[in-house]
């Protein structure tokens, strides 16, 4: 499912060590990314987009990657 793939990838994000990362989308993943920060799991996220040209920033927390556990 293509909001499974976001949210992997957004897991995956959190292993790296950038200090910052800037990802320019379409208004579908800005929704999956809407739910990933909101905790939504139930499916109602379609209305949570951002509008035309919004600028959004969110903050991941670290975590280490699982070769390091």
């Amino acid at each position: 499912m293509f909001f499974e793939r976001v949210f992997e990838f957004l897991d995956e994000l959190k292993t790296k060590e950038y200090d910052s990362v800037l990802i320019v989308a379409h208004s579908g993943v800005s929704k999956a990314f809407n739910a990933y920060f909101d905790g939504i799991k139930d499916g109602n996220f379609l209305n949570r987009g951002l509008k035309n040209c919004e600028i959004k920033e969110y903050k991941l927390q670290k975590r280490k990657s699982r070769s390091d556990i």
